[in-house]
């Protein structure tokens, strides 16, 4: 087998669906224990003696904890496996923070990957006794001794505990105290505070839309003169001295809202009321140039009424 063999496990591969019935059975057999969680095996020595069931020699017996209840005692379980990992090039990261939480899916992971190794490496060793190895280990005959009945060993947190907060009061409880005088008078507060800020609001939101309003205004005088430059820059300014140019900018730049100015299509400057009120936006010039002229409008209107009465009538007698 190669070191690396722990690489073809992948996170897809078959190994990762065995399941919790399976890998006891495997644990129990292979090294004689007697296993009844998965979370038992969160103390590292089973996993000790597996690895040195396939490499034999490559940790020391005599350092494994079996009596470890504590985080500490943990680690250092861990880091006789990660050594032995170092020593025979498995390129395999253990999680020890997770592990040693006890916690039932990421211990299940490790074990799943830890039988997936052990088939791999095709390790067999006749005569071999789980028992007179975890003797030599720390606490090793008294583990065996003691007969496993379902929940783990109790362990020693090296953790602080935490302060118990005092629970909540229920709403019998708290309707029960006495209602402070002053909140009335801090909710009328609340409520003149919010009447006055919506007010603002109101004002601002105003104020907001007539800095809107010139700044589109001014905005279109620009537009407008570049649109007047452009033009002239396309005739290269054809048939005009400055004197012309600058009094058609100066024009369009003092214009008013009332008394306003725009470019057409031969770079004229002509007043917007010039051309009548379809030319006060590019909408409005779009509709009034679709529906045309006034009496063509009046008479598109007249149809469309005498279309509309003939298909009723129509749908009338078909359902008479």
């Amino acid at each position: 087998m190669t070191r690396n063999a722990d690489n073809a496990v992948g996170m897809m591969d078959d190994a990762y669906f065995v399941g919790k019935s399976t890998l006891l059975t495997f644990f129990n057999e292979l090294l004689d224990l007697n296993l009844t969680k998965i979370e038992q095996t969160a103390t590292g020595a089973v996993a000790c003696q597996l690895t040195d069931y396939i490499f034999p020699g490559s940790i020391p017996l005599s350092r494994i904890n079996w009596e470890a209840r504590s985080d500490y005692e943990y680690v250092s379980n861990y880091k006789l496996l990660q050594a032995a990992f170092t020593k025979h090039s498995v390129k395999r990261y253990v999680d020890v923070g997770k592990l040693i939480r006890a916690k039932y899916q990421d211990n299940l992971e490790f074990c799943q990957w830890m039988k997936a190794f052990y088939d791999q490496s095709g390790s067999r060793r006749e005569g071999y006794d789980g028992r007179a190895i975890r003797a030599k280990g720390k606490g090793g005959k008294k583990y065996d001794s003691v007969v496993i009945k379902g929940a783990t060993k109790p362990r020693v947190s090296t953790r602080r505990p935490q302060q118990q907060r005092p629970a909540p009061l229920k709403a019998s409880e708290n309707n029960a105290r006495p209602v402070n005088r002053s909140t009335n008078v801090e909710a009328e507060k609340l409520k003149k505070l919010n009447t006055e800020m919506e007010s603002r609001i109101s004002e601002l939101e105003t104020t907001v839309g007539d800095i809107e309003k010139e700044r589109d205004f001014y905005f279109g005088k620009l537009r407008s003169i570049e649109l007047f430059l452009q033009v002239k820059q396309d005739k290269q300014f054809e048939g005009d001295d400055m004197e012309d140019v600058t009094g058609n900018i100066f024009k369009v730049l003092y214009a008013t809202v009332d008394n306003d100015y725009q470019v057409d299509d031969e770079g004229n400057i002509v007043p917007t009321s010039a051309e009548g009120s379809h030319n006060k936006g590019d909408i409005s010039a779009d509709l009034s140039d679709a529906l045309g002229s006034e009496g063509d409008s009046n008479e598109q209107i007249d149809d469309s009424f005498s279309n509309e009465i003939l298909a009723a009538e129509q749908d009338v007698s078909i359902g008479q």
